[in-house]
């Protein structure tokens, strides 16, 4: 009785280990099929009303996945320039970095021979190495650009996602007669809140993004679309992503601009991401869908060491959706209540 006492905990370990290894062997495939799932999420409202004004089921399908593949080209015509410019422009702002640095050395070691003898004994130039922080940028970058290679199978994987919604219900009743209804209906509860939280979170970004895009223009900041693009995927990530979209410009608008200048537009665009982001994302998605902040940190690391940059973008709404599921399911509904952020979530 001891023995599988202790048997069982182990034997989730090794399956947790086994069920991760599998999802990052099958990352090539996995990760396009749960991109094509929330894509047919958000697209799917827009069949059904095709289909309500009499447009042949295969019509309506070849119209959204022309208007998916025509989003999916321009995002990645717009990440490849910017990524171009970007990489174009490191050079001159590695300078930047190195000369900024110095001063800086320069101006504390004045209060200290000792300390100032001590900081140039440092080697500023391995410190701030394009391999750091904007090599990671540039990887990153490089990586998102890798996905957009995957595109077609994207769109493969929609088409059967969009063509097979209508038969499946039909299906469903004649494999489970009983239990048709129920199962029906909690999978049309989880499918309608899933969509709900995927196309409210998608259209705050967006506006979210575009706000700050043309904010970052207005003040002639390099790359507003790149920091457009990542406060848009940023935001995703509760709490973590107002860091990342706020952070990382605002070092490269510090090594752009005066310092006023360049803490001017940073504060303006904290005001912005804070406003929407804690003003009124709360009062459009409500708490429903509120998350503990330590599940929120440990699918960031999971998902992003599965998957990379585009596993940290979908943990939080793999997350969500496995929430869903589980406020849907009897047996599961405590899981959801440990998942919650706090009592009433």
């Amino acid at each position: 009785m001891r023995e599988s006492k202790i048997a069982l905990p182990l034997l989730g370990i090794l399956a947790f280990v086994a069920f991760g290894f599998l999802l990052q062997t099958l990352k090539p495939i996995l990760l396009p099929l749960v991109v094509a799932i929330f894509l047919a999420q958000l697209f799917s409202p827009l069949t059904k009303a095709l289909t309500r004004r009499h447009v042949p089921a295969s019509i309506s399908v070849l119209l959204v996945l022309a208007l998916v593949s025509g989003v999916l080209v321009l995002l990645s015509m717009l990440i490849y320039s910017s990524a171009d410019a970007f990489t174009a422009a490191l050079p001159s702002y590695q300078a930047k970095l190195k000369e900024m640095l110095t001063g800086i050395s320069d101006w504390v070691g004045g209060y200290s021979p000792v300390l100032k003898a001590q900081i140039q004994h440092w080697k500023w130039d391995e410190a701030v190495k394009v391999s750091s922080l904007p090599g990671f940028l540039a990887s990153t970058v490089g990586s998102f650009l890798l996905f957009f290679n995957d595109a077609f199978l994207i769109v493969l994987f929609l088409v059967f996602l969009l063509a097979g919604r209508d038969d499946f219900p039909r299906k469903l009743k004649r494999a489970m007669p009983q239990q048709a209804e129920r199962v029906g209906e909690v999978m049309n509860n989880v499918e309608s809140k899933v969509r709900k939280y995927l196309l409210t979170k998608t259209l705050l970004n967006l506006t979210n993004a575009t706000i700050v895009g043309c904010l970052l223009w207005a003040f002639g900041v390099d790359f507003p679309l790149l920091w457009a693009l990542l406060t848009f995927l940023a935001h995703y990530i509760p709490n973590f992503g107002a860091v990342i979209s706020v952070g990382i410009p605002t070092i490269f608008m510090f090594l752009q601009f005066s310092p006023g200048k360049a803490l001017l537009v940073a504060l303006l665009n904290l005001a912005v991401q804070f406003t929407i982001g804690n003003a009124l994302e709360p009062r459009v998605m409500g708490t429903s869908l509120n998350l503990s902040p330590l599940l929120v940190l440990i699918s960031l690391i999971f998902w992003g060491w599965l998957w990379g940059p585009w596993g940290m973008v979908l943990s939080v709404p793999i997350t969500s959706t496995l929430k869903i599921v589980c406020e849907n399911v009897a047996a599961l509904q405590p899981l959801a209540v440990l998942m919650s952020g706090d009592e009433g979530g």
